[in-house]
């Protein structure tokens, strides 16, 4: 059941960039792209390869995300100072690996999601031009995406924050357990 959570997040991020992919072809070899993408769509094998490209793509865009938004999360883990080598083993100690996992899934898909966005406001606001939609499709086009990109790049901030500053509070949680064991344990033998 994990492993289906992580290969829809990949797809979903791939199917995003697809998007933009084939934006990008119908724009430069125009309608003679539509009987391609027709033919794909009605028929099984080239939807089930258009999947494993989804994937793909996904994994390529997620590493490309995690290198743009490493000096955020560098910035935030620096906030939560933690002593484990990695958060997860804190999360793992409460039995709450799963929730730590799910909202890590989040933080992916929405670093991944913004950066889509951004890309696909460039391409579409393109392509809005290039066919003579009029300034208020174009402007409606560039508004929603960027809206987007905003709103994926501020949540992607939030959960990144929220993650470290409760991973730090379990580990705090858990050391003064320990503090408190120990100082017990050692009035007892006194």
């Amino acid at each position: 059941m994990e492993t289906t959570k992580l290969y829809v997040e990949y797809i979903v991020v791939g199917m995003e960039t697809l998007a933009i992919i084939f934006l990008v072809i119908f724009i430069i070899i125009g309608n003679a792209f539509l009987p391609i993408i027709k033919y794909c769509i009605k028929n099984i094998v080239p939807s089930i390869i258009m999947l494993g490209w989804c994937y793909i793509l996904g994994l390529i865009v997620d590493r490309i995300a995690d290198i743009i938004y490493d000096k955020r999360k560098m910035h935030i883990k620096e906030k939560y100072p933690i002593v484990a080598e990695t958060s997860i083993i804190v999360w793992e100690h409460f039995k709450q690996d799963a929730f730590a996992t799910f909202t890590l899934s989040r933080i992916r898909l929405m670093r991944s999601t913004a950066l889509n966005s951004f890309a696909m406001s460039i391409v579409c606001t393109y392509a809005v031009r290039k066919y003579h939609c009029g300034w208020k499709i174009t402007m409606l086009t560039v508004v929603g995406f960027l809206t987007m990109a905003i709103a994926s790049d501020l949540a992607h901030f939030n959960l990144l924050n929220n993650y470290y500053k409760k991973t730090m509070k379990l580990e705090n949680s858990y050391l003064n357990k320990g503090d408190v064991k120990s100082s017990e344990k050692a009035s007892s033998q006194s």
